[in-house]
């Protein structure tokens, strides 16, 4: 069996690895020069690898870590278990962090730690935990039809409570505020991260980049399989096949036609439409594709001249930025320590002078951070990412394909699909895998047949 795997972000690199080890012949192709897609790296100032946007994983990232260790690379992943603190712009300091206890007890230290939250605001979070349980359990269709801020607010919620928590932490999982994303992908972070196992809730973060951690990796083993990496090469067309129930052919930019026995289309909503062109069985799925939209990330990589932060990240409430990470100072003269700040749903800000807008982010952790105000800014850059998730907005569910497209041997990955998972690295992951077995199911029962 033959298959060609349009995409090398990290859905298209899962799926092929996954055909692959079932001994399956493989062709990626990949539009861009570097594969990873969200998780690719660059090169920042004086040769520092970068990722391509900071990212913060969990223990519920289940996929992802499998991945990591069938990589070899699991011990580039390590839990941060101590208190992450939540600073407020007026000075004010609460921090987060999970217990050792058993769930549901595990988040005991977590719920006391919320000092911004009033003390019946922190006793109303066990309702949106139960609710959340309820909820992922019902998988009611209503669910998807209201924003995750009309939820929250009907599990006791108050509006200062969603100010003060529930907005970074919306915006961190879902790239979308309370009061514009579904509430269905706000229970699905909950139940299966947040309120499931200790271990399921506990952030987890990589050592290096995620390039060094899964993709360069991947790339490696792929080679090592035999699969025929083709990187720089588009795929810009899906000619429908002859025989009605064979895979289309997958046109590539070099003019090459590819023809296989099943194809995965690993590629984002936003490029849906120009492949699905020519097959009136697609239409839908570009319809659907391009009704979820896009929403930008941008994230600050900031040298400053001492250390500052001790905690290996921090939440900011009320900030123009939701979350800061800190690292080495990755060689850049005169730094010693380099804090990257995200700013998630940041449409407004994408068309902002770059050092302007880093000088803004310098003064405002000076108001979170006072510490900051005595460290000088060495150098900075600035990632601008303006399609880096998919927008979930209530409704999605019904627009996100599963990985079997109408399309006979066309299949479908992308943390866009029906993951029911936010835009995630692990929604990715386990897109890649479905739809890897889906085209495995379907060549098996014919070969059957």
């Amino acid at each position: 069996m033959s298959v060609v795997v349009v995409g090398a972000g990290l859905a298209g690199l899962a799926a092929a690895l996954r055909l692959a080890d079932a001994g399956r012949r493989v062709t990626l192709l990949e539009r861009s020069g570097t594969a990873g897609g969200r998780a690719r790296s660059f090169r920042g100032p004086y040769e520092t690898p970068l990722d391509w946007g900071q990212h913060l994983l969990l223990g519920a990232y289940r996929s992802t870590r499998a991945l990591a260790a069938r990589l070899g690379t699991a011990h580039r992943l390590s839990f941060a278990d101590g208190p992450i603190p939540m600073a407020a712009g007026d000075g004010s300091r609460a921090a987060y962090r999970i217990g050792s206890l058993p769930a549901p007890l595990h988040l005991l230290p977590a719920i006391a730690g919320l000092s911004q939250l009033r003390l019946r605001e922190r006793l109303a979070l066990g309702r949106v935990a139960l609710g959340a349980k309820l909820a992922a359990r019902r998988r009611t269709a209503t669910l998807d039809r209201r924003t995750a801020a009309d939820w929250l607010r009907a599990h006791g919620q108050t509006d200062h409570a969603v100010r003060g928590f529930w907005g970074p932490l919306v915006l961190a999982t879902c790239n979308a505020a309370p009061d514009e994303v579904s509430a269905a992908l706000l229970v699905a972070v909950l139940d299966q991260g947040f309120f499931a196992t200790r271990e399921d809730a506990r952030p987890l973060l990589p050592e290096g980049t995620l390039d060094q951690l899964l993709v360069a990796p991947a790339l490696a083993e792929l080679r090592r399989l035999g699969v025929e990496l083709r990187l720089r090469e588009p795929a810009v067309a899906l000619v429908p096949a002859a025989v009605a129930s064979a895979a289309p052919t997958v046109v590539a930019g070099s003019g090459a036609r590819l023809e296989a026995q099943a194809v995965v289309l690993a590629v984002p909503p936003w490029a849906i439409g120009e492949l699905a062109a020519p097959h009136a069985r697609l239409c839908r799925l570009a319809d659907d594709a391009a009704w979820l939209g896009e929403s930008a990330i941008i994230c600050l990589e900031l040298w400053f001249d001492r250390a500052w932060l001790a905690a290996p990240f921090a939440g900011l409430i009320g900030g123009m930025g939701q979350w800061i990470f800190a690292h080495g100072p990755g060689g850049v003269p005169g730094a010693r320590q380099r804090i990257s700040v995200v700013l998630s749903r940041a449409g407004r800000a994408m068309a902002e002078d770059r050092t302007a807008f880093a000088e803004q982010a310098v003064e405002e952790l000076g108001r979170f951070f006072p510490k900051t105000r005595s460290a000088r800014l060495v150098h900075h850059v600035v990632v601008r990412e303006p399609r880096a998730t998919f927008l979930g907005r209530p409704g999605q569910a019904a627009r996100r394909p599963g990985p079997v497209s109408p399309v006979p041997n066309l299949f479908l990955a992308g943390d866009w699909t029906a993951t029911g998972l936010p835009a995630t690295l692990e929604g990715a992951v386990r897109s890649g895998e479905a739809a890897a077995w889906a085209a495995l199911n379907a060549t098996q029962k014919r070969t059957a047949a």
